[in-house]
């Protein structure tokens, strides 16, 4: 709804809203409302200010409800109980199951790898966001094709559908003998978390604490002709990661909360590097080509058990604790001939850069060693494409 239009420090002024009401049917049962409100002031023509908050509701997806529950594995460094001398005493393990006859006998996993119970549950409920969203665009006159965009956002999720990390689980209970987490840990008849069947920490999906995010999405345009040899185009787009907090339990005192900005690990899993960007330079030729290359750039991080939060920290320090910020170069090209046909060719990691490695990656989130979602795994790869509009 346009409110001011062409005025004195008011060339627009926009409002916009949005409401939504939805019911959902067993097993939820529940009714949500979901609204928004936005503004956008453009004082002149080259400077627009924008803001708006929005109330998010998303229901449990049919996975997260009716996936299978079956026991998987999760990476610890060790378990606190085991081993001749444990670190944890025989009051805390015997939180977790533990026998005074098994204290000081049980065997730990040499592989680091313990047993957890994973699947859905019919207990959710929708998960709730309050999404703060500030910023503003730039485009001078006096430098023409250039703009500026920068937007603040915060994002704050109650009720958010998660797994509690099974090795907060066990960590909270030896801590505190907390019932909550105590309950989800069953140790087999040797005492162990991962030598028979029967051993395993429970990390069904469930209605957690929350997870609250923040941080600068910024992006950088500029389009410049070059005579009659057509025009250049730089595009940035990148993200200043500020907070990824996760509370397992809401109002918790001695819970708390842990924040996975620039970390990876058993709990933070994928890394959220603090800087990540996309760069692309395009020649767009007057022959109907365009070539580009492209820049894609992840800050280091650092395994969560470095972290000085307790809920993430560890006694050990691995000499592999980092994963070390990466560079790719790609290039592509687009030539389109007979006006309907379109032949794409290029290369991804040109420099066939290696993903970086860690031991402490696990088995869950990563794949060999890293982390295939986020790193060029496969090193340099090579595509074509051809397409035809009809």
């Amino acid at each position: 709804m346009p409110l001011l239009q062409d005025l004195p420090f008011a060339h627009s002024l926009l409002l916009n809203a949005s409401y939504r009401r939805s019911d959902y049917s067993e097993p939820i049962d529940e009714s949500t409302d979901t609204y928004g409100v936005g503004l956008e002031w453009a004082p002149i023509d080259s400077l627009k200010f924008r803001g708006s908050y929005q109330r998010a509701v998303r229901a449990p997806g049919i996975i997260e409800l009716y996936q299978a529950q079956g026991v998987g594995l999760y990476d610890n460094d060790n378990d606190p109980c085991a081993g001749d001398v444990p670190e944890a005493t025989l009051e805390q393990c015997a939180l977790t199951g533990v026998t005074p006859e098994q204290y000081g006998t049980i065997v730990d996993s040499p592989a680091g790898q313990y047993n957890a119970l994973f699947g859905g549950s019919l207990e959710l409920t929708p998960e709730t966001a309050d999404s703060y969203t500030v910023g503003f665009v730039f485009q001078p006159a006096f430098l023409e094709g250039f703009s500026l965009t920068v937007d603040y956002f915060n994002i704050q999720v109650e009720d958010v559908i998660l797994t509690i990390p099974p090795t907060i689980t066990l960590a909270e209970c030896i801590n505190t003998g907390n019932p909550v987490f105590c309950d989800k840990v069953q140790r087999d008849s040797e005492g162990t978390l991962w030598l028979l069947p029967e051993a395993q920490v429970e990390a069904l999906n469930e209605n957690i604490g929350g997870l609250d995010t923040s941080g600068y999405d910024i992006e950088v345009a500029y389009t410049t002709p070059i005579g009659d040899m057509g025009s250049l185009v730089f595009r940035l787009n990148g993200t200043l990661l500020d907070e990824l907090t996760t509370e397992p339990i809401a109002g918790s005192g001695s819970i708390g909360k842990y924040d996975c900005v620039g970390l990876f690990g058993p709990t933070c899993t994928t890394p959220n590097p603090e800087w990540r960007h996309m760069a692309r330079l395009t020649w767009q030729t007057p022959w109907n080509m365009d070539l580009s290359l492209g820049w894609r750039h992840f800050d280091a991080v650092e395994v969560d058990l470095s972290d000085s939060n307790p809920l993430l920290a560890d006694d050990f320090a691995p000499a592999d604790a980092e994963l070390d910020a990466q560079d790719y170069l790609d290039i592509a090209g687009a030539w389109t001939f007979m006006d309907a046909y379109t032949v794409r060719l290029g290369i991804n990691n040109v420099l066939d850069d290696d993903p970086p490695v860690s031991s402490q990656v696990g088995t869950g989130a990563g794949n060999g060693n890293t982390y295939p979602q986020v790193y060029d795994a496969l090193g340099r790869y090579v595509f074509v494409n051809l397409s035809a509009k009809f």
